[in-house]
């Protein structure tokens, strides 16, 4: 209630701001003075003499409504291309000089004044770490399947990381992965220099760009279907400087339809039905991605266990039925992080040939590799003998 009654209160603040008919920045026929959003409020100017006028007109309006406003928390960004301010570009408020930033969090959103939101990516990235570590931190005390914590993750964690992706979400951001790799280590209790592609196979994730690229899918659709005359403004300059081979929102929506083959989709958007080409779009996502990691595996000398039984990606179910001690090692036996000398023979300097690395618990002149511990080595035939009996016999 309290938002609506300020809105209601302030609703006469944009006409008090436009001192003359020029004020403000002209999208065509469409004039942006402010932007207001519950208590907070964006001032927009062209240059440094009509950023002063509004804060002089919005002193002479607090004023006279009782209103104050926060100095401390009140910032000024210039946006340019690069290079530092003129020395004459300076504000102030009530005699206060206002201090001006290079970016400044707007409604949780860091804007860069060159317009990048490298920055942005930074400040969830630190926001999620928090997070992440919070969440495993009190779920430690919880015997919770990794499947649950999954889904923690993406509510508590993805959430942050998501934040505004319709926007800024253009990019696969290393960055922002990272997080998402670490937390699915932590939680399989393997080492971080873990192959990432066993991780996306054993828990059946996928990486978090492929939610964040059809997000943003799905507000440019938005953007199209809405009669918000400003949206729509806005959109039709950005397609215009778009046609031109300038880079803006626009041109990242229509590189990312033409990098994954639906460039028709940018010229003739009413051609599909937006739901089923969504979900079209979404599947082949997924399958460039599944494209990768089968090539990632195929590559790899280590993972030759792996690519024998890891057919497709997919959430393993011996992840929910193991107590955690056991499947933590069965994990690191799968993705091939444990102390089998096929592994660690290849560290060091003095790393040893594949074929020499023999099992040090017997003398059989084996390498000793996965199938040597399970199934070979006499070190281990009583327990082979304990659990593996029954598994053949049935």
């Amino acid at each position: 209630m309290s938002p609506l009654l300020f809105s209601l209160f302030v609703e006469d603040l944009e006409m008090f701001l436009q001192h003359n008919i020029e004020s403000g920045l002209t999208i065509d026929d469409v004039l942006l003075i402010l932007l207001l959003f519950a208590d907070d409020m964006a001032i927009l100017g062209k240059n440094s003499e009509e950023v002063q006028n509004h804060l002089d007109n919005l002193l002479v309006y607090c004023n006279t409504w009782g209103l104050k406003v926060n100095t401390s928390k009140t910032k000024i960004m210039v946006f340019r291309k690069r290079g530092r301010l003129h020395q004459n570009e300076a504000w102030t408020y009530d005699g206060q000089i206002i201090e001006t930033v290079d970016n400044f969090n707007y409604l949780g959103t860091v804007i860069h004044y060159t317009g990048s939101f490298t920055f942005n990516q930074e400040h969830l990235v630190g926001k999620a770490l928090k997070a992440m570590n919070t969440l495993l931190y009190k779920c430690k005390m919880y015997d919770l399947k990794p499947k649950t914590l999954c889904q923690l993750f993406d509510a508590f964690v993805g959430s942050i990381l998501n934040y505004a992706s319709e926007i800024w979400g253009f990019t696969k951001s290393k960055e922002i992965e990272r997080i998402h790799l670490k937390f699915c280590k932590r939680m399989l209790q393997v080492r971080l220099n873990s192959c990432n592609a066993c991780v996306y196979g054993e828990l059946g994730r996928y990486p978090l760009y492929i939610n964040r690229f059809i997000r943003m899918l799905k507000y440019w659709f938005k953007i199209r279907l809405s009669d918000n005359i400003i949206l729509q403004t806005v959109y039709n300059m950005n397609v215009v400087e778009c046609h031109k081979g300038n880079i803006n929102w626009v041109s990242h929506i229509k590189q990312l339809l033409n990098d994954y083959g639906y460039g028709y989709v940018f010229n003739n958007p009413s051609s599909v039905c937006v739901n089923s080409f969504i979900c079209q779009f979404r599947n082949r996502l997924i399958d460039t991605f599944k494209q990768e990691w089968f090539g990632t595996l195929s590559n790899s000398t280590v993972l030759d266990m792996y690519r024998v039984f890891k057919p497709t990606i997919v959430y393993e179910s011996y992840l929910d039925l193991l107590p955690r001690s056991l499947r933590t090692q069965f994990v690191k036996l799968r993705i091939s992080v444990h102390s089998l000398r096929i592994q660690t023979g290849r560290y060091g300097r003095n790393n040893i040939p594949r074929n020499e690395r023999y099992c040090v618990c017997c003398n059989s002149r084996d390498i000793e590799d996965e199938f040597h511990f399970v199934c070979i080595c006499p070190c281990f035939s009583v327990l082979r003998q304990k659990y593996l009996k029954s598994i053949t016999n049935y």
